[in-house]
């Protein structure tokens, strides 16, 4: 594989995905009930952009540094979820340095419970050892694994509630994404009642339609479509925006993630008159 994730942590993509993945733990926090968190390639949990790979790419430049360098007074008038994402970067910040950031199971552990639980996927030798090192939490059980095989293997976890986060390098989903559609129809007939909450990149508008019609294809109910783009769709940058496709989202996180997006959008969009944001029902009840 030639995809390392340090090239990109803290740029816009990780910005809107790390945003609603707490809001997706709020909700799941909101009932009593215990609940299982997965992490389909967790990464090495901890970046520093102040070394070379971040560097090299400054894509943090046009996410995360741009909302750490806001105004202490927009920031305070930021929707609640904004206000949680940023105080857990800049808290490792200042006990890590100022070029640290949380990686998906970082976030995840801080916005958990104590009494839930985390499984964690991640298949690079090398990066699983940093994993290791950086998440060390008695509730994360962490696996060096090809979470393609290795999800369902795990599910549906004795807690019976939870959320499974999906992010791929997008190095073999080509196209319309056939292998993750294959594995969330897999993975749903196994656990109908999960949460499952796909990452995945914009950068050809038809194949991330025809990529929704195959999900809707699927039998598959309650799909919710979040989107965000920085630049118009017609742009030829690589990388125009990204979504997350949930599968039975909380009650009323539609709602929070069209507020999170809705104010991100003017923080991060690349040029005055372009991006957009979605949030939209692919399939219902």
């Amino acid at each position: 594989m030639n995809y390392r994730h340090h090239f990109h942590a803290g740029n816009f993509a990780d910005v809107m995905k790390h945003v609603l993945l707490l809001q997706l733990l709020t909700r799941l926090n909101a009932k009593d009930k215990v609940y299982r968190y997965i992490d389909t390639h967790g990464g090495a949990g901890k970046y520093d952009l102040s070394q070379a790979a971040a560097q090299k790419s400054g894509e943090y430049l046009s996410g995360i540094h741009r909302l750490i360098n806001l105004p202490a007074s927009e920031k305070k008038n930021a929707p609640e979820a904004i206000k949680q994402y940023l105080k857990i970067v800049e808290d490792m910040r200042a006990v890590s340095g100022k070029g640290a950031y949380p990686g998906s199971p970082w976030f995840a552990l801080e916005g958990m419970r104590e009494a839930d639980k985390a499984t964690i996927f991640e298949m690079q030798p090398e990066v699983f050892q940093q994993l290791y090192m950086n998440i060390r939490d008695r509730r994360a059980g962490l696996h060096e694994r090809d979470a393609y095989e290795g999800l369902l293997g795990v599910i549906p976890p004795k807690e019976k509630r939870g959320l499974v986060m999906i992010d791929p390098p997008y190095e073999i989903e080509r196209k319309d994404f056939p292998q993750l559609v294959e594995l969330l129809v897999n993975a749903y007939l196994k656990w109908p009642t999960g949460i499952f909450a796909v990452w995945y990149p914009i950068k050809d508008r038809v194949m991330v339609d025809r990529f929704y019609k195959k999900m809707a294809k699927t039998g598959i109910r309650r799909q919710l479509v979040c989107e965000i783009c920085v630049w118009p769709d017609d742009t030829p940058v690589g990388l125009n925006g990204c979504g997350l496709l949930v599968i039975n989202p909380p009650w009323k996180f539609a709602e929070d993630a069209k507020q999170a997006l809705s104010w991100l959008l003017p923080h991060l969009k690349m040029q005055e008159n372009g991006g957009s944001i979605a949030v939209k029902w692919t399939v219902g009840e």
